[in-house]
């Protein structure tokens, strides 16, 4: 009862404290120069921004509050709120995750951890680097949670096999603990290496569309590079942390992953056809825009289509053809699809009841909230949000890149370690990119989205954190310990990747 209670207090007081933040910009005199739709946008941002991070409303259902409060008050009307949770990010979000669960459904997932695994042998050092690849892998197109919920009962299994002189159960704990973190690890790390890998690449994408966002290829020939580096600079620490749990320790004469993976089987023609289809969508999206390497541009299939105007073919490329044409395309085959004698589709509408329809929400708030930002004029007598708070933090771009960009990277590693990484690059993205002119801005807002996957420290930071601390194997003390050393990894290597490569690159797209 005195629980229940206390949660109640805390509850009301959170509410106060949004609808306060709510009703500020509606009774305080607007700042000299902002429109007064965007000085109230700040206020619902402020209130889903307190809520979000609260958890007192669940995070779907605070994501579309802008859908009743943006039009009450005078921000945006209907259609334009609603449209920012309908366009071509949301369903390239949509298509890739009815691929990737239509992946699970037929376990090729499963096939390609465990082939990775087993290539990288089972001495228990190169097994954790092998899973670690593994698992980023498979974290670049499917979801982080799916990918560790799917890797847990493997490792568990992989730490009960372990054999030799120095086998005791100590040494099992800390090689239990030293493997499921890896998993973790590499899940949030996988994420940041396509756009579609998490919910924060597409919130940056759909900020910057109209400038010209980082193409599929653009952003993999960027963050895989650092997606490499971060893997191999966590499985150091790992072992270094954890060294003596796989000095003397081996599995023994049981090759558990091989003994998985001929329990599987031979390829199936479902696992077959997934895969064509998989392959096809992913060639579409990395080769739909033209792709710079230096003096060398590699012309896209757009610009070919553009080049040729054959008929109903140039037309269609010169309206604009999105990453979400590819991704819808691969939902329509996958459901068309009946390799199998039994003629199953490979999908069907059952698959899409179990997408993350409040992720989809979630990301619509945050479009939500981007777009409220530019509402208004951003010359004249009245700017926009943006563009106010841009003119209201010239002073900083003094402090130049260098130094901005590990400040940014820094504080936003630390917010998400307590905040849904989601919601948090909602808000800070629209604000930091307006720091500074246009390149600073983008740079800031790509270390921020990029960090927001760099939460290691705790159990509620991430999905995959959360479940590995499930399994019961590994201490909260661990996980911290641990984590600050990747954080600051995290912070560095983001740090160098925008200073050193994106610097040259987004001022370019």
């Amino acid at each position: 009862m005195m629980k229940n209670s206390r949660d109640s207090r805390i509850r009301a007081i959170v509410w106060c404290c949004g609808l306060v933040a709510l009703a500020l910009p509606l009774v305080l005199e607007c700042p000299e120069r902002l429109d007064p739709r965007g000085f109230r946008a700040l206020g619902v941002t402020a209130l889903m921004a307190i809520l979000w991070v609260s958890e007192v409303l669940p995070i779907p259902v605070t994501s579309i509050l802008p859908l009743i409060l943006f039009p009450m008050l005078g921000i945006m009307s209907s259609d334009q709120a609603t449209g920012a949770y309908a366009n071509d990010l949301t369903f390239l979000f949509f298509g890739g995750f009815f691929i990737a669960l239509t992946i699970e459904r037929w376990h090729l997932h499963r096939r390609l951890a465990l082939n990775l695994i087993a290539l990288f042998g089972t001495k228990p050092a190169r097994t954790m680097l092998g899973i670690m690849v593994a698992v980023a892998t498979l974290s670049m197109w499917i979801s982080n949670t799916a990918t560790t919920l799917m890797m847990l009962p493997i490792c568990i299994a992989l730490c009960d096999e372990l054999t030799g002189k120095g086998a005791d159960e100590e040494t099992k704990s800390r090689f239990a603990t030293a493997l499921l973190l890896s998993v973790a690890y590499a899940a949030n790390i996988g994420g940041m290496g396509t756009p579609i890998g998490t919910a924060p690449n597409g919130i940056f994408q759909r900020h910057f569309e109209e400038l010209g966002q980082p193409s599929f290829a653009q952003w993999m020939l960027i963050c895989i590079p650092l997606v490499c580096v971060f893997i191999i600079a966590v499985w150091f620490v790992l072992k270094r942390h954890f060294k003596n749990a796989t000095a003397e320790i081996s599995f023994g004469e049981h090759d558990l992953v091989r003994k998985r993976l001929k329990k599987l089987g031979r390829l199936t023609r479902q696992e077959r056809a997934v895969a064509t289809v998989f392959a096809v969508v992913v060639t579409l999206w990395v080769t739909r825009r033209d792709v710079a390497l230096g003096s060398l541009e590699i012309p896209g299939w757009i610009t070919g289509l553009n080049a040729l105007g054959v008929g109903w073919l140039g037309a269609g490329a010169k309206a604009g053809v999105g990453d979400s044409a590819a991704a819808i395309l691969g939902v329509v085959l996958l459901c068309l699809w009946r390799p199998g004698p039994d003629r199953i589709p490979l999908a069907d509408w059952d698959t899409a009841k179990k997408l993350p329809w409040g992720m989809l929400l979630l990301l619509g708030g945050g479009f939500a909230i981007a777009q409220s930002f530019q509402v208004g004029s951003s010359q004249g007598e009245l700017l926009s949000l943006s563009a106010w708070i841009g003119s209201s933090l010239e002073s900083l771009e003094q402090a130049g890149a260098i130094v901005l960009v590990p400040a940014t990277a820094g504080i936003m590693t630390l917010v998400t370690e307590v905040a849904s990484n989601t919601a948090t690059t909602s808000v800070v993205v629209p604000i930091v990119s307006q720091v500074g002119s246009d390149s600073l801005g983008r740079l800031l807002a790509f270390a921020a989205t990029l960090s927001a996957s760099c939460a290691f420290m705790l159990p509620v930071a991430t999905p995959p954190n959360a479940i590995v601390f499930a399994s019961g194997r590994i201490s909260i003390k661990s996980m911290i310990k641990a984590g600050i050393i990747v954080n600051l990894i995290g912070i560095v290597l983001v740090s160098l990747t925008v200073l050193a490569i994106a610097a040259t690159v987004l001022p370019k797209i």
